[in-house]
């Protein structure tokens, strides 16, 4: 159920729908759905090449028509690049490292991160506190794409169990 079988993530660069995408990538989807937050035509920057955020949510938002370009930690001019965004996904693994340099005005903000600051609290790799006047929009950690991601995993269950029993 994690979905990081070949065949899985063929499935997601194919855009074939009857495999499981990645739950975090899918969260993210589902929380740009849930808010209605257009997609065709957006420039998208995900932040973090990974198998298993970066790159299939850069393959998710492919196919709902954004313009994506991924980042990693050696992009040259990463915060030139990512404040060109009109949505910005960040999974890079670095906690707080996106501060409000990195943010379009406006922009809207996924954070994917999962992180211990140095007080020893939960944290993204997004500094909200400093980009939460910045963007439209921007994710919780904790309580935001994690807490979707639950929700996923259990949506893909469900559906594994009546693909087994042929419902």
């Amino acid at each position: 159920m994690d979905c990081f079988s070949p065949v899985n993530v063929a499935k997601v660069f194919e855009g074939d729908e009857t495999g499981f995408p990645p739950c975090t990538p899918s969260a993210v989807m589902e929380i740009l759905k849930h808010y209605e937050i257009p997609l065709k035509g957006k420039n998208a920057v995900v932040i973090g090449r990974s198998m298993i955020v970066g790159k299939p949510a850069a393959m998710l938002l492919l196919k709902e028509h954004a313009t994506v370009t991924i980042c990693h930690s050696r992009t040259k001019d990463l915060p030139k690049v990512a404040s060109g965004a009109e949505l910005l996904v960040v999974g890079i693994g670095r906690a707080k490292m996106i501060d409000s340099s990195y943010i379009r005005e406006g922009a809207v903000v996924i954070d994917v991160g999962i992180n211990v600051d140095e007080d020893g609290k939960l944290c993204g790799d997004v500094d909200t506190d400093d980009c939460v006047d910045k963007a439209s929009m921007i994710t919780p950690v904790p309580g935001g794409v994690g807490s979707v991601t639950t929700s996923v995993l259990a949506k893909h269950v469900v559906k594994a169990c009546k693909m087994q029993q042929a419902l």
